[in-house]
């Protein structure tokens, strides 16, 4: 097992087809070339943000497993970090995997600079703010409606001082 922070063009496309299937089954769809296609610009949108922004990785046996896409929040020089995306390949899911990688993201984040990180989760995937919570990410009081979805989205927060 070896965590790596990268930007490398193959690793985005190997998380992006992470994203493209896990979105799929949490959202008990079929994933399709289009979402796949869908999913590489989203996380070049993180990486192109800034300097500082990266996917945080975990690979077992050379696979990619879980990714986490990572930004400043607003400004490139921010110290709030946002954890954009963050995807488990689809048959590794309840196996620990997203636990290893969260905890590996403090230190990768105080490295680059940051003292706070923030997410948006659906309110509604349970499965994930379990794992949020259990690794001491609180929720604030701050929700939105997805502007794709329209479902709503609750923001958690991590100190890493």
């Amino acid at each position: 097992m070896e965590i790596y922070e990268t930007r490398e063009s193959e690793a985005i496309k190997t998380a992006a087809r992470i994203w493209a299937h896990a979105t799929a089954k949490r959202d008990e769809i079929e994933p399709t070339d289009a979402s796949y296609d869908d999913a590489i610009p989203l996380i070049h949108d993180v990486l192109d943000f800034s300097d500082r922004s990266y996917l945080l990785a975990l690979r077992d046996n050379d696979e990619m497993l879980v990714f986490a896409a990572l930004q400043p929040v607003g400004d490139p020089d921010a110290t709030l970090a946002e954890l954009r995306y963050l995807g488990v390949a689809p048959g590794h899911w309840g196996s620990g995997w997203a636990r290893r990688l969260l905890v590996a993201l403090p230190d990768t984040l105080r490295a680059h600079g940051f003292d706070e990180v923030e997410l948006w989760v659906y309110a509604d995937n349970i499965r994930a703010i379990f794992v949020y919570e259990a690794m001491g990410w609180q929720a604030t009081k701050d929700t939105r409606k997805h502007k794709v979805t329209g479902r709503t989205e609750q923001r958690y927060r991590l100190k890493l001082t």
